[in-house]
């Protein structure tokens, strides 16, 4: 009798095995025949799920950013409004080995995109969904008497998507990790938080 495959999860399997080559190698020397041996696959078997290398990079692109985006907002549980938007900081900031090793890989796929129209178009795809996880987060807290007079939805949202993203930069490549700048981190994300409150006690 064949083999009954769990299609979800051996893809699941495939995407994370990319994610390694390309912590590994970076986008430019990711191959599919590597993809395929840190998966322990054949080739066949790779296209099966996941297509060509361009399909791959875009799939593994997408599901890294689709990880984040869940612990991001998975995990503050029954939080709202800013709470929600603290829990989601700390949820994408590379304080610890899991969270660094996806924003390595999302490093690397955001600097591929510079010359790969298709990784553009799924990192826009990417942020627009995280855009509108934001705006709830605000509209909560809006409504919720939690934001200060005069606090934009579209600012704060590129003010958060700035400061995760260059935080990460400066972490992964300037070294901030290792000189134990995560306390800093912290800091910065809970007065990028406590500045959109109206008066009150402090969000933490």
């Amino acid at each position: 009798m064949p083999k009954l495959v769990d299609h979800e999860r051996r893809r699941a399997e495939l995407l994370a095995a990319t994610w390694r080559v390309v912590r590994a190698r970076g986008v430019e020397g990711t191959t599919t025949r590597a993809i395929a041996d840190e998966a322990g696959c054949s080739l066949s078997v790779l296209a099966h799920f996941l297509g060509g290398k361009d399909d791959i990079l875009v799939a593994a692109q997408t599901a890294v950013y689709q990880r984040i985006v869940t612990r991001a907002f998975g995990l503050g549980g029954d939080l709202s409004g800013l709470a929600a938007l603290r829990a989601a900081l700390d949820a994408v900031l590379p304080l610890d080995e899991e969270r660094a090793a996806d924003a390595h890989v999302n490093v690397a796929f955001a600097g591929a995109a510079l010359s790969s129209p298709r990784l553009a178009a799924a990192r826009r795809d990417s942020h627009r969904a995280i855009r509108e996880l934001l705006r709830v987060c605000l509209r909560e807290a809006r409504e919720g008497g939690e934001l200060r007079p005069g606090v934009e939805d579209d600012d704060v949202i590129d003010d958060f998507i700035i400061f995760v993203e260059g935080s990460t930069l400066l972490s992964l490549v300037g070294g901030w990790a290792e000189e134990g700048r995560g306390e800093r981190l912290s800091r910065l994300a809970t007065a990028f938080v406590g500045q959109l409150g109206a008066p009150g006690p402090p969000v933490v």
